[in-house]
């Protein structure tokens, strides 16, 4: 038992250090690649695993899930913010589909033959369409935009987008669809959207091949380090060697002269 008022004895023994021969290291590390070339294998580790990090920030989708969908609109020669679409107007992963988008009344009425413009953004503003006229001098009576949506497996590629003029037959199915991009002052107007996906190979090549030559560039980085490395003591030897042999010789050369002298 120690008690409060004895001190603590702390020892001041030193540990003898061991000498370790040279031939003995040199052969430690012959048997133990791993702890000559640690840092490389490490370096390796790491750029494989920042390759399969960037490969996985695609986001992966399943057959029949919701893709985030967001617009924004032009008018008055000033733009809105984007706005997200509700899940029954947002597409579905390979899934065709019509849906019909509500258009807000804008603060101030349009005039007669002023624009009116929209923008679709897809996967989280990853995939953009260009500014689509809805509303305006030259624009159809009932718009639809169709959207062609590009996929690969579980990813979405890209995505383009057009406005058409709806089919007569589907104007006379909705005569009200029909009215209320007639009448100027009737919102908020329904825009039909169409979307329609392609598939393309599930197998990126190009993304693939440049994957595989970073790693092959990368594995021939990381083992000339390793084998530069392996090799200085070596070289470090042989220069040694070569300077005493260097050294012998001038030194029997000059007993050499010295004797004939």
């Amino acid at each position: 038992t120690i008690h409060n008022h004895e001190p603590l004895e702390h020892s001041t023994r030193t540990l003898p250090l061991v000498h370790i021969p040279q031939a003995h290291w040199s052969n430690t590390q012959a048997r133990c690649p791993w702890h000559m070339g640690s840092c490389s294998m490490r370096a390796l580790v790491w750029s494989l695993a920042c390759i399969a990090m960037i490969n996985s920030q695609v986001h992966a989708y399943r057959d029949g899930d919701f893709v985030s969908t967001a617009r924004k609109a032009q008018f008055h020669e000033q733009r809105t913010q984007w706005h997200d679409l509700v899940g029954h107007h947002c597409p579905r992963f390979g899934h065709d589909r019509l849906v019909a988008v509500p258009l807000p009344q804008p603060a101030a009425p349009l005039g007669e033959h002023e624009e009116y413009k929209i923008q679709l953004s897809f996967d989280g503003d990853r995939h953009m369409t260009h500014w689509l006229r809805v509303m305006g001098k030259g624009a159809a009576a009932v718009p639809v935009i169709e959207v062609v949506l590009r996929r690969s497996g579980e990813e979405l590629l890209g995505s383009s987008a057009k406005v058409t003029a709806a089919p007569v037959a589907y104007q006379h199915m909705h005569p009200s669809l029909v009215q209320e991009w007639g009448n100027a002052t009737q919102w908020p107007k329904h825009l039909l959207v169409r979307y329609h996906w392609e598939t393309h190979n599930d197998v990126d090549l190009d993304r693939g091949v440049a994957l595989l030559l970073l790693a092959g560039l990368l594995v021939t980085v990381v083992l000339a380090i390793s084998t530069a490395r392996g090799a200085g003591p070596k070289l470090a030897q042989f220069l040694a060697d070569v300077g005493e042999d260097w050294a012998g010789s001038g030194a029997g050369a000059g007993t050499g002269a010295g004797a004939s002298a």
